[in-house]
C-alpha cells in the first residue's frame, strides 16, 4: 500500500491516467454484462413447424420451445377446420430469441357471412336462383317442390325457418331451401314459357353483385 502511495505521489499524472483506464474497463465490462442479459445473448430457439395444427396445438408447441403466439390474420378456407394455422412469421426453422412472438394466420373461427342482394322469389327460375347462390359461395341448396300456377319459378326461399329476402345475412355454409313451383300439368313448351318469365340469363344476375 505504501508503494502505491509513493508511486501516486511521485507520478500523479500517470496515476490518474491509469485510474481512468481502469475505470473505463470496469464500466465497459458492466455494460457488456447488461447487454447480454437484456438481449438474452445465447438464448435462442428454433421456430417449429406449426402449419395445419389447431391454434391450441400450435400454442402448446410454441410454448414448449420458449415462444409465444399471436394471431395476425385470418382467412376463410372450407378445406380446413376453423382455427387451423396456415402460415407463421417467422417461418418454421428460423432461429429467434426466446420469448419471441410468432405471428400466425389461421382459418376463420366462424363462417364467412354473405348478404343476399338479389330477390330469390317472384319471376326467378330455380336455375337462376341456384346460379346466384352458388356465385356468392352457398353450395348447399335444396329444392322443395310446391304447387303453383307456374312451373320452375321460386315461390319461397329460406335458411332454416327464416325466409330469405334482399338484405338477409347468412353464413356461407348455410343450407338454403328453395320452394319451386311444380305448376299445372302442362307440356314441355308451357314449362319453357314459364321459365322465360324469370331473368333472361345469368348475365342479368351480375347487376346485383355477389358477396358483400
Amino acid at each position: 500500500m505504501q508503494k502505491v502511495k509513493a508511486f501516486y505521489a511521485k507520478h500523479p499524472i500517470l496515476s490518474h491516467f491509469l485510474l481512468i483506464v481502469a475505470t473505463g474497463f470496469i464500466i465497459l465490462w458492466g455494460v457488456l454484462l447488461y447487454l447480454d442479459h437484456w438481449t438474452q445473448h445465447g438464448q435462442t430457439a428454433i421456430v417449429p413447424d406449426i402449419r395445419h395444427k389447431s391454434y391450441a396445438e400450435a400454442r402448446s408447441v410454441l410454448q414448449a420451445n420458449g415462444l409465444s403466439i399471436e394471431i395476425a390474420d385470418s382467412v376463410y378456407d372450407r378445406s380446413f377446420a376453423p382455427g387451423t394455422v396456415m402460415e407463421s412469421n417467422p417461418r418454421a426453422g428460423a432461429v429467434v430469441k426466446k420469448d419471441r412472438q410468432v405471428y400466425v394466420t389461421v382459418t376463420a373461427f366462424s363462417p364467412k357471412q354473405v348478404t343476399i342482394s338479389m330477390p330469390l322469389t317472384g319471376n326467378v327460375s330455380s336455375r337462376q336462383a341456384m346460379s346466384y347462390l352458388r356465385g356468392i359461395g352457398i353450395t348447399d341448396i335444396r329444392i322443395e317442390s310446391v304447387p303453383s300456377d307456374y312451373a320452375d319459378l321460386v315461390v319461397g326461399a329460406r335458411y332454416g325457418d327464416t325466409p330469405l329476402k334482399v338484405g338477409s345475412v347468412i353464413p356461407v355454409t348455410s343450407t338454403v331451401t328453395l320452394q319451386v313451383g311444380s305448376g299445372p300439368a302442362t307440356d314441355s313448351g308451357d314449362t319453357e314459357a314459364a321459365d322465360s318469365t324469370g331473368l333472361e340469363d345469368d348475365a342479368d344476375i351480375e347487376e346485383y353483385g355477389s358477396i358483400f
